[in-house]
């Protein structure tokens, strides 16, 4: 069985709310505005925490909402999800009203996985600015998680075209058409965001999993391929292509396929029962059973007791 979790969600696009923007008495001082510049730059150029360096310097000079933003934009890209959220906090009581803020806020409640606080952010920014993208973006992926997917797509459309350049928003349209069963569209989104993207292997993985479904495989085969190439030691995209096999028949290439996986990503007891099955399937039933019992140590016995009601697996 495909799993949707194999798709990672990206999380919405991070505003910098104009962090450079500061009053005349506070540009009139070089250290201030030296300080400034080089936190933008850094932060542009990805290097997160030199650029958090640089904020803290001007934040001592002058403490703005800008600022506080742009130290957690740069915080949450860098992983540093709770620190964050407490300069988004502290920056919405200069500007509460601030839709960029609170976006950003809910952004950060998201990665946390706090659905009901992230969605109070996003629909407050809606209410100061109603074709706000980043909210738009983010407000359709609580309602994925909740598994509300028209809503989701409506939203998802709304920001399409409140940010037609945003990429990311065509990955999350394209997992919100596989969620509701609309392959074909969900095709077509995967494959807009990766002739924008192409160097993004779980946009591969993502269309190969689709493609898999629409039962064009040597399509699907090719999607893998390429994720694998781009992330050669992702567990998941191994154990994609092993399902590939599986459901074309070729289980010695499975079987490769789901090792791989294992060896990746060994705690995940669904490649073990995949493996286990497949196992069986070339009358390896030693190896089988290994399998199926290491899989029902990590709490997935129903294949393991299906094989024992059949006299198989038998300790």
């Amino acid at each position: 069985m495909i799993r949707n979790s194999l798709y990672i969600i990206l999380i919405s696009f991070v505003l910098l709310s104009g962090c450079a923007k500061t009053n005349t008495a506070s540009q009139d001082v070089p250290e201030f505005t030296d300080a400034v510049a080089k936190a933008l730059a850094l932060q542009k150029e990805g290097n997160f925490q030199e650029s958090l360096v640089w904020y803290a310097q001007a934040l001592k000079i002058k403490e703005t909402p800008q600022l506080r933003n742009g130290a957690g934009a740069a915080l949450l890209s860098s992983g540093s999800t709770e620190a964050a959220l407490k300069e988004f906090d502290r920056a919405l009581t200069f500007t509460p009203s601030s839709p960029d803020i609170q976006a950003n806020r809910g952004t950060a409640l998201f990665r946390l996985k706090e659905y009901d606080e992230a969605l109070d952010s996003f629909n407050k920014a809606l209410s100061y600015n109603p074709a706000h993208a980043q909210a738009l973006n983010g407000k359709a992926l609580v309602q994925l998680t909740r598994k509300h997917y028209d809503s989701a797509l409506i939203l998802l459309i709304q920001a399409q075209k409140a940010a037609p350049e945003k990429a990311l928003i065509k990955y999350n349209s394209a997992i919100a058409f596989e969620a509701a069963g609309l392959l074909e569209d969900a095709e077509k989104a995967f494959t807009q965001y990766i002739k924008e993207t192409p160097k993004d292997a779980k946009a591969f993985n993502g269309r190969g999993v689709v493609r898999m479904k629409l039962k064009k495989y040597a399509a699907s085969a090719q999607d893998f391929d390429n994720a694998i190439a781009l992330s050669p030691t992702n567990g998941k995209f191994y154990y994609n292509r092993g399902l590939l096999w599986q459901k074309q028949l070729k289980y010695t290439d499975a079987i490769k396929d789901y090792t791989r996986s294992i060896a990746y990503t060994p705690d995940n007891g669904t490649t073990y029962v995949n493996r286990g099955n497949t196992y069986f399937l070339l009358d390896e039933k030693e190896k089988g059973c290994r399998d199926l019992k290491k899989a029902c140590s990590m709490g997935l016995c129903e294949k393991l007791e299906a094989y024992k009601n059949i006299n198989s697996c038998i300790e």
